[in-house]
């Protein structure tokens, strides 16, 4: 169970095993959570169980009509630890170019976990390349050292994401990485001297100075150590300690990694910000005063936890934007201690479609414009979904996105032979995601459905699911049909992230289950139009009020002019007649309703249409 809330429903059944309404009223408590009362669904008595910050675990209770009953929850992530390590351990600059990473993910007892995902990893300095999974638990990567000289110390920060790789839960690490610098000093003393240099306690040298009094001493610089000691012996024997300033330039002592770095833009959705520090020795800060904001959304925390580590939670706007951006900085430890972390704000899915037709009314050999538009769950247009327009007979042209979110396609029935009536259907989902991170599961028709969709409900296809161990897998819209599925609990899983699980009761025999979901794409919408012999030419006739706009068309849905027709009036008259772009417009004035009929003069096609004054 997910720490940040799950759904809970109490049911009574009678002897036959039916849900039966309560009698009396429920008495419900919680060890280790918050209830708070769910939408209505009777028979079934539902809550939100909110655990409470570190609990591991919720125990619910519950009494009724001298009846009782308990559950335990376990709640996730399961307690892993990171842990990182580099070898060679302390990598020197000018020497080494690159050391081998490991992350290893481990329970409790010291075993491999392998339920969380693979994990996310930032650095202070230098770069991760390569990040691959080797054994259950463990990861290796290529951990780049930095191009600049001087010693620093190297922040890495691993998170790795409970139940999916877009989740705001999991497990973190760090480890602090003192890079020393491998350099060549240079200097210039008396000639023929002998110069040496402690640094950090470690000794380098002697070297002699050339005739011209120029040397240039390899030494190791450790990071944080800014002076060293310095011993000058002339040809006489007279030895000069002085301090050298190593002119070091400040480093960085903070990194951060957010996970997820892609939100849907609803106002709820949330990442979690982790950040460690590290003093110029290597060290942990445990009382660094980090600061972090947010340019659209909003940061709550600053929490502290063991090893200088700090944690914020950041929640999503509702308003789209892509430049958005979370700024961390440790001004005390100097201005290069600061990360810029850029995080995508995605719109969600087409949720709402709505569907019209030209006409209703179609002729053989022509064409009929489909028109579709789709919103997300905020009523935003949205653009990119993908469309399928779908009839039994006849076809349709390939549909243009004319507007964001605003899709037009034309059908054409056949020339010959056909049904006289025929339902055109439209299907929109998506735009389609990519990283798996939530399974939805819905009823539809008596059947159930299940579909997988990435952190901002957008759709993921081709993913493999077990239902009760039974292999599924999803279509190109994201979503599969369960079937119809007997009573009692059934376990809806992803086939790769094994953390990500859906537990739904079935219980009634004619589908009823719990908890149900929204649906993950819209229903399809269906329009029937009625389809005439073909006719060489339409008239087209349209009434706005009192005023009367028509002009014809051939087959094809081309204007046709210069021919001639035929307007007839039952009762008034004409007025304000005008022309524009092969249309004509005139007004009727009368003081009762008016059929006006416009008649191809060539063929006898005609159009009839009431007007009301």
């Amino acid at each position: 169970m997910t720490p940040d809330g799950f759904p809970l429903a109490l049911v009574r059944r009678d002897a036959s095993g039916t849900p039966v309404p309560w009698v009396g009223k429920p008495v419900v408590t919680a060890e280790g959570a918050e209830l708070r009362p769910g939408s209505a669904r009777p028979p079934l008595g539902t809550y939100v169980v909110v655990p409470r910050a570190g609990a591991r675990d919720v125990v619910v209770r519950a009494k009724v009509d001298g009846l009782e009953a308990q559950a335990r929850f376990v709640l996730g992530p399961p307690a892993t630890e990171v842990q990182l390590a580099l070898e060679p351990a302390a990598p020197v600059k000018g020497r080494d170019k690159e050391a081998r990473l490991t992350v290893k993910l481990l329970r409790p007892d010291g075993t491999a976990d392998d339920s969380g995902a693979p994990p996310v990893v930032r650095v202070s300095t230098g770069r991760v390349a390569d990040l691959e999974r080797v054994e259950p638990g463990t990861y290796r990567a290529r951990y780049i050292l930095p191009d600049t000289r001087h010693p620093e110390v190297a922040i890495l920060v691993a998170f790795s994401a409970w139940p999916s790789p877009q989740s705001v839960h999991g497990a973190y690490g760090r480890v602090l990485v003192p890079l020393a610098a491998s350099v060549n000093l240079p200097g210039t003393t008396e000639k023929d001297a002998r110069i040496s240099i402690e640094i950090a306690g470690e000794s380098f040298g002697p070297v002699t100075a050339g005739p011209d009094g120029r040397f240039r001493l390899p030494i190791v610089v450790p990071p944080g150590h800014r002076f060293g000691k310095g011993s000058v012996m002339d040809r006489a024997g007279n030895v000069r300690r002085e301090s050298i300033d190593l002119n070091l330039p400040p480093t960085d002592g903070l990194a951060c990694v957010l996970q997820p770095q892609r939100l849907p833009a609803d106002g709820v959705s949330r990442a979690r910000l982790v950040c460690a520090t590290s003093d110029p020795l290597g060290k942990p800060v445990e009382d660094a005063k980090v600061t972090a904001q947010a340019r659209r959304g909003t940061l709550s925390g600053g929490s502290r936890a063991a090893g200088g580590m700090l944690e914020w939670l950041y929640t999503a706007p509702k308003t789209l934007a892509d430049d958005e951006r979370i700024e961390a900085a440790w001004p005390q430890r100097g201005a290069g201690s600061k990360e810029s972390l850029a995080l995508q704000l995605a719109q969600g899915p087409a949720s709402e479609l709505t569907m019209s037709v030209a006409d209703t009314l179609v002729h053989r050999g022509s064409r009929v414009d489909v028109t579709v538009g789709a919103r997300d769950a905020l009523g935003r247009p949205r653009p990119g979904v993908m469309l399928a327009l779908e009839a039994p007979e006849g076809e349709f042209s390939v549909a243009q996105e004319t507007s964001p979110g605003h899709f037009v396609g034309a059908w054409s029935p056949p020339a010959s032979g056909g049904e006289e009536s025929v339902t055109l259907r439209a299907r929109a989902w998506g735009p389609l995601g990519s990283e798996p991170a939530r399974i939805a599961v819905w009823a539809r028709g008596g059947e159930l459905f299940a579909g997988v969709s990435d952190l901002a409900d957008q759709p993921v296809p081709s993913q493999p699911l077990r239902v009760d161990g039974h292999p599924l897998t999803t279509g190109p819209d994201g979503t599969v049909s369960l079937g119809v599925l007997a009573p009692g609990a059934h376990v809806v899983a992803h086939g790769v992230w094994t953390g990500l699980v859906r537990t739904l009761h079935v219980l009634t025999k004619d589908g009823q289950a719990y908890p149900l979901d929204s649906p993950l794409v819209p229903e399809p919408l269906t329009q029937t139009v009625r389809v005439a012999p073909e006719v060489p030419v339409n008239v087209r006739l349209r009434v706005e009020g009192t005023r009367v706009t028509y002009w014809l068309e051939d087959a094809k849905g081309h204007m046709l002019q210069g021919r001639r027709v035929h307007v007839s009036l039952s009762d008034g008259a004409r007025e304000a007649e005008q022309v524009r772009e092969g249309r004509t417009s005139f007004t009727v004035r009368a003081a009762t309703p008016v059929s006006v009929s416009v008649a191809d003069v060539e063929t006898g096609v005609t159009a009839l249409a009431e007007v009301r004054p």
